[in-house]
């Protein structure tokens, strides 16, 4: 049986209609996508710009070049798929490095301003008003900055300001014989946090300051005493410094995570590996210390109050007590909490407060103004792990 050649001119013509319309379809699809990724790599280069680190937005630019929709307007790959889904998922991962940007950019910023926040309480017997008011401007500042370079750049000048300040305060106090004493134990916090937080040089930091403390101890003279007290600053800059510079990277669980270390009498609390804000501690006392291990916060209560679980008359028997913030991640012993004290002085926690009359039977204890915001800060599920 012969093919009729009608048949074949007629066979023809619908191939070639359907190629053209094929043709046509993927050009329009093609056209369509070029327009959507030209934005996208504007974007992206407006968020390079903006203080998104170029390594996160890496993955979507390779992810956009190697893909099959490089391919010609003509190519096949265009007739049955238009690159809808593949263009929401780097719209999708577009905005999560955004977010990821910013809340990282403001979780400096809130450990920036809250250093600053803790300085001035310390401090504010002796800070002009206009310091003191910075407080409310910084706050402001931060609240209006829409990037995370904008944010980060705030962050550092709080961190600059703070360290500026306090080190003035530092050397305006410290030919004083009887002040000179307590900014040694601002300067030993500031190691031993170094310390908690693993900081490359803290051990030095530590050797540093009790050479300095040793000299204080032996009541050296007054030109002596001025000489100790730029040595002290001096000191205290360059520990604010390395805080600062290995703020994050720490091996820590990502998200938020709480690390107590017993040892030093310091807590820290970090956030996707950064170290948002630490304060000195006391816990446990001797036969009642504080469990280690790794737990984590299963139980908030604002405020507490504290009874005793042994009879009156027990050695381990207390006064109720009450407290404002309090956060429960273990149940050893009835529980234990990482709480406020308001009834402990603010010099009294620290290295060696394990061993006072202050020291907790198990709970750990911290400043009211570190727990108002760890209380805001910390969910419920935060890890917490405490070593020695």
């Amino acid at each position: 049986m012969r093919t009729s050649p009608f048949a074949v001119a007629n066979l023809a013509v619908i191939v070639a209609i359907a190629g053209s319309t094929l043709a046509a379809v993927g050009a329009g699809r093609h056209t369509d996508f070029v327009a959507q990724t030209t934005t996208l790599e504007q974007a992206w280069a407006e968020m390079s710009s903006a203080g998104v680190p170029s390594t996160s937005l890496a993955p979507l630019e390779t992810a956009l070049r190697t893909s099959s929709y490089e391919a010609p307007w003509w190519s096949p790959v265009w007739w049955n798929d238009p690159g809808t889904s593949f263009l929401h998922g780097l719209q999708t991962g577009t905005q999560a490095m955004w977010d990821q940007a910013m809340a990282q950019a403001q979780a400096h910023a809130t450990s920036a301003l809250l250093g600053w926040d803790v300085m001035v309480e310390r401090d504010a017997a002796v800070l002009p008003p206009a310091t003191t008011a910075l407080s409310t401007t910084w706050a402001t500042r931060l609240a209006g900055a829409a990037t995370p370079a904008s944010i980060e750049t705030l962050s550092t000048q709080i961190a600059s300001q703070t360290t500026t300040t306090a080190k003035a305060v530092l050397v305006s106090e410290g030919s004083d014989v009887a002040g000179l004493p307590g900014h040694l134990r601002d300067l030993l916090l500031a190691a031993d946090q170094a310390g908690a937080e693993s900081i490359p040089g803290a051990t030095s930091f530590l050797a540093s300051y009790q050479h300095l403390a040793a000299a204080v101890a032996a009541k050296p003279n007054a030109a002596a005493l001025a000489s100790l007290s730029v040595q002290v600053a001096s000191l205290d800059s360059t520990i604010s410094g390395a805080l600062q510079k290995d703020a994050c990277g720490h091996r820590v669980p990502s998200g938020k995570a709480i690390v107590i270390n017993l040892a030093l009498q310091e807590v820290v609390f970090y956030q996707n590996g950064c170290a948002l804000q630490a304060t000195p501690v006391t816990s446990g006392r001797r036969n009642e210390r504080t469990p280690t291990g790794t737990f984590h916060v299963f139980h908030k209560e604002s405020p507490v109050l504290f009874t005793s679980w042994a009879p009156r008359g027990s050695p381990y028997w207390y006064p109720p007590e009450r407290a404002n913030y309090a956060l429960e991640f273990t149940v050893v012993r009835a529980g234990i909490f990482l709480h406020d004290a308001p009834w402990e002085a603010g010099d009294a926690y620290g290295p060696g407060s394990q061993n006072t009359g202050s020291a907790s039977h198990g709970c750990v204890h911290a400043p009211t103004s570190v727990m108002r915001w760890a209380y805001s800060w910390a969910s419920i599920g935060t890890p917490v792990m405490v070593v020695d």
